[in-house]
């Protein structure tokens, strides 16, 4: 196809009588006039099906150059947007060319990189700019295309950032010139047209303040000392060189730290060879968008966007650009909930178009910190219904996988959670009774946050981060009305009664002071069946009912460990 085009812009300049010419693609759209009927012909026959019978970019062979190479100051721009961070161009240049080379593969396209790499043992082994347009001649490809990005050449650039296509132009006196000094025209009108894509392309995908065509010699001082790109200089196909934004503009270095943010570029070079061979773009769109924070304006680190209803999630890096994107969207509406912590969460609803990029920027401010407001039991209850529940109440709706896994209770008692008043308030249900009589200490560590990502007061000092934490004690088995009221004045563990028993019996041990108490039942074998008390108790006499309703018949033991005093008695079940 390119091969044809040469022979019709041969023709074309054996036709002097033409005084008009409308420049037009590599597949020869391009009209002439006062040529030929055979040429017409020919035109019709041999390169208008092809154009409309185009799909895809099958039989293309395209070259991309991501430019310069090796993170060497030699051959490479280096910035230092923030403290410890390092941005290599070479580095952001060959991470869009490997993601364009993807995008234009799975199109059809045949794709050749002048570097495999950016990593040279030496600066000698990179290819030079000779050695790029030397391979891409060698491989007699149809096309080619250099990836840069641009510098202001200022010490400290706060506003430049726009896109810039560059052209390789007819020089004066130079052997592609066909008549006069050969200036203000591109050695090929086809990357001059293409170029006029690119760049509103590129604009569109980065949004970039604006884009600028121009031919290299003129753009370089023209007949003042201008100079043509040597990456083009020599090529035997169309080529042309795109400065896709200021890497240089720290807020846009930032981003292309971004390998998805790359992307968006490779998608906006993809579309314009597209564009250019009229094939219409895959029915697929894009959402993308920036978040920053509304009180200082600054882009957010670690951005979460969750999308739904597809429930895919994006988390951005910590470069400070806010960055988050979501591609290969099928045409429709969704919901994009903004997750980031540490801001107030957001939704929004999204309309994605097929092959259009829909950009949905977010300002977040920081969410108000949750406190408990409430609590059951508290610090003071000092006979809490074993078979009661823990309730907790917070000033905002929680997260709740946060809370349930800052929470803890000690002694240890498993238990269920559930959530009320939209995530504000939490129930532990245990999954059987407290203890009698025990101390029980429940916390929610600091680490929790609220459903809109804010932080947890536990503690109550105005502080992120704090516990919460609540001491209280179960209550005890009533005191018998036995030594009129007085407390015991030993240890004992009594007979239960009544004895035999079925299915449920009376346990009665004897306490002077206050002590660890620990109650057990255990089988003839040995087993443990149950543990019945486990924790601090008052001194007296305590009842509790055990109720043996899941066991079987048989000799049960139960052991008191209260202190250093230590006591079994038996008992037998009879169904």
């Amino acid at each position: 196809m390119m091969k044809f085009e040469s022979i019709v812009r041969f023709q074309d300049q054996q036709h002097n009588t033409s005084n008009e010419e409308m420049r037009g693609s590599a597949l020869g759209n391009r009209k002439l006039v006062s040529v030929s009927v055979t040429l017409i012909l020919l035109v019709l026959i041999f390169v208008l099906p092809v154009s409309a019978q185009r799909s895809d970019l099958s039989g293309l062979k395209i070259c991309i150059d991501p430019g310069h190479g090796g993170n060497n100051p030699a051959n490479d721009r280096l910035v230092v947007p923030d403290p410890g961070v390092q941005f290599w161009e070479s580095e952001s240049n060959f991470q869009k060319a490997l993601l364009l080379r993807t995008m234009l593969q799975s199109l059809g396209a045949t794709v050749l990189l002048t570097r495999e790499t950016n990593n040279y043992p030496n600066d000698s082994a990179e290819p030079t700019l000779t050695q790029r347009v030397a391979f891409a001649n060698a491989n007699n490809v149809d096309w080619f295309h250099s990836i840069h990005s641009n510098a202001s050449g200022l010490s400290n650039n706060t506003s430049i950032n726009y896109t810039l296509m560059l052209v390789r132009e007819k020089r004066p006196g130079g052997p592609s010139s066909s008549t006069g000094n050969g200036l203000g025209v591109p050695e090929t009108q086809e990357a001059w047209d293409i170029s006029g894509m690119m760049g509103p392309a590129i604009n569109t995908y980065l949004r970039t303040q604006r884009h600028t065509r121009y031919l290299d010699w003129t753009f370089y001082g023209g007949t003042n000392g201008g100079f043509s790109l040597g990456v083009l200089r020599g090529l035997l196909m169309p080529g042309q060189l795109s400065e896709g934004s200021f890497h240089d503009f720290f807020p846009e270095t930032r981003r292309l730290m971004n390998n998805d943010y790359r992307k968006m570029e490779a998608y906006a070079l993809r579309n314009s060879f597209l564009q250019y061979f009229g094939i219409t773009p895959p029915p697929v769109g894009i959402i993308a968008g920036i978040q920053t924070h509304a009180q200082t304006g600054r882009p957010l680190n670690n951005t979460k966007v969750r999308l739904l209803p597809v429930d895919r999630v994006y988390t951005g890096d910590n470069y400070n650009n806010g960055f988050y994107m979501f591609d290969n969207l099928a045409p429709g509406t969704y919901t994009l909930r903004f997750e980031t912590y540490g801001v107030a969460h957001q939704e929004v609803q999204v309309t994605v178009n097929a092959g259009a990029v829909t950009f949905v920027d977010r300002s977040f401010s920081a969410p108000l910190s949750a406190a408990v407001v409430y609590a059951s039991p508290t610090s003071r209850d000092t006979a809490f219904p074993v078979t009661a529940t823990i309730g907790i109440s917070f000033s905002r709706p929680m997260d709740a996988v946060s809370v349930e896994r800052a929470f803890s209770i000690t002694p240890p008692i498993a238990g269920t959670f559930t959530w009320l008043n939209n995530f504000s308030t939490l129930v532990f249900k245990p999954l059987d009774r407290f203890q009698y009589a025990t101390i029980f200490t429940y916390r929610i560590a600091g680490t929790a946050s609220t459903l809109e990502g804010g932080t947890f007061d536990g503690d109550g000092d105005g502080m992120p981060g704090g516990d919460f934490t609540v001491t209280f004690r179960t209550a005890s088995q009533p005191v018998s009305g036995e030594r009129n009221g007085l407390i015991p004045t030993s240890f004992a563990l009594h007979q239960n009664y009544p004895n035999p028993f079925n299915p449920t019996t009376t346990l009665t041990f004897d306490i002077p002071e206050e002590t660890h108490v620990r109650l057990t039942i255990y089988a003839m074998t040995g087993k443990l069946v149950v543990i019945l008390i486990d924790g601090q108790m008052l001194a007296g006499r305590h009842r509790l009912s055990f109720d043996a309703a899941d066991l079987s018949t048989g000799v049960y033991f139960y052991h008191l460990q209260a202190g250093n005093f230590v006591a079994t008695r038996k008992m037998l079940l009879l169904r």
